[in-house]
């Protein structure tokens, strides 16, 4: 995050904001955003993509940050949307996406959500199923509108990422590929569907290239069969996401998806090369998250306990001791550090200048022996002034996708804030943090004589 994160004159500074000092006005934990680097990532997914395949269409991956001002600023950079609920939707259109610039993707949508969408008339469905293809033509039969979709299969290609992440290797997104010519053939022989191409997504975080070559070597050779075989012309093919960012600086062994070495530049470069030289005509659709997302905010936490701890050997002697730091943000706050042992880079805010000679183990406050962050370089330890104690400020980097939207008042520990800089170092709050009555808004208590039950 070298293009935000700045010290000036001893202060940390994010987008020119003195981090520490919003922190003594807001309070920990909190998120905070930067609106330039959202532009600039989505310019450069755009720049990346349509200056080598015109035809290419950029829809973010709203599950990664569907936050309404995050929304609004995508929408404003000149991307569309993909959405994985009725909620995401509605969220999208409250933004202001045009219908025309929304996918909708997910596996299990309801008759109500996929009503939804057919009367808002957005650009595609993803059927997730012949099943699901079948309900959205019901649908679209009683609502007496067409709708569009794109069958997803799943093509089984491995992206080399983290089990939970993979998407087209047997998991249980998209239709099998044996089954897919019976997918494309009940849409293009419906009179309320619109075939409107093939969606593909082999998974996120994904760090190598051949991948994509496969992947989409894969769907084109199955464009073509459809296209030879029921007779249709397919509009668009969407490859979906998955592109990676570097959380590490240098990776860990041969297959650490913390670390990548490439660009968008390269992730465009493979895929419109595919495209353009087999069938340029076809619409180019992607859907980026983490790699618009991630590096845009930081996550602002205080330490509040400290302790050692000392590793006995069974005749007594200290074998080791560990410096433990306890802040305020667990995995409540960031969710994948523990469903996916995911790694964020830690920086000091109190001590932006001091070298990072101290190893620690940081773990949160919640009531939970997992609630512990993995280390730099593959083990448990992180690297921290030697000084960092009680009250000093930590940042997580990278922290922009899949944060807002994981959150948990676990241990009643109401969800964290977020804030945005916006031009000139102005400073936007854009969620709230949650208060204690928020804990219990939606709680009702019922009496033990009388009460009724749905």
């Amino acid at each position: 995050m070298a293009d935000s994160m700045r010290v000036e004159s001893g202060r940390l500074r994010f987008d020119g904001v003195d981090v520490a000092e919003l922190a003594g006005r807001v309070g920990t934990p909190f998120f905070l955003y930067s609106q330039r680097q959202i532009a600039a990532n989505v310019a450069a997914v755009r720049r990346a993509f349509e200056s080598r395949h015109a035809a290419s269409r950029v829809f973010f991956a709203g599950k990664a940050c569907s936050n309404l001002w995050f929304l609004e600023q995508v929408r404003g950079a000149g991307a569309g949307v993909e959405v994985n609920s009725g909620g995401e939707l509605w969220k999208a259109l409250r933004a202001g996406f045009s219908p025309s610039l929304i996918v909708f993707n997910g596996v299990a949508k309801s008759r109500a959500e996929i009503e939804e969408a057919v009367l808002a008339g957005i650009r595609g469905i993803v059927a997730d199923s012949i099943c699901e293809l079948e309900r959205i033509e019901a649908v679209a039969r009683v609502l007496g509108r067409p709708a569009a979709v794109l069958p997803r299969i799943d093509i089984g290609v491995s992206g080399g990422t983290h089990p939970g992440l993979e998407t087209a290797s047997g998991g249980k997104a998209g239709i099998c590929r044996g089954e897919a010519l019976d997918a494309f053939r009940l849409a293009a022989g419906s009179e309320h569907l619109v075939l409107e191409g093939l969606h593909l997504h082999i998974g996120s975080q994904i760090t190598a290239l051949a991948p994509y070559e496969q992947a989409v070597g894969k769907g084109l050779d199955l464009v073509d069969e459809v296209e030879r075989e029921l007779g249709v012309t397919l509009a668009a093919l969407d490859v979906g996401g998955g592109f990676a960012i570097p959380y590490r600086r240098r990776p860990i062994g041969d297959d650490d998806y913390f670390f990548t070495g490439l660009t968008i530049d390269d992730y465009a470069g493979t895929v419109c090369e595919l495209v353009d030289r087999r069938r340029p005509a076809l619409e180019l659709w992607v859907e980026p998250g983490r790699s618009i997302a991630a590096d845009t905010a930081i996550l602002v936490t205080r330490v509040e306990s400290e302790k050692v701890k000392r590793a006995l050997d069974r005749r007594g002697p200290v074998i080791a001791e560990e410096r433990w730091l306890l802040v305020d943000a667990g995995y409540n706050t960031f969710f994948d550090a523990v469903l996916y042992g995911w790694y964020y880079p830690l920086a000091s805010v109190s001590r932006p200048e001091e070298p990072l000679d101290g190893r620690f183990r940081v773990a949160g406050p919640l009531c939970d022996g997992g609630d512990v962050y993995g280390g730099d370089d593959g083990g448990d330890a992180r690297r921290l002034p030697a000084g960092t104690s009680v009250g000093d400020l930590l940042a997580f980097h990278d922290a922009g996708a899949y944060t807002l939207e994981l959150m948990t008042p676990y241990n009643a520990r109401p969800t964290a804030g977020a804030y945005a800089v916006t031009g000139g170092a102005g400073l936007l709050r854009i969620r709230a943090p949650q208060s204690r009555e928020d804990l219990v808004a939606l709680d009702e208590a019922l009496p033990f004589h009388g009460g009724t039950t749905p």
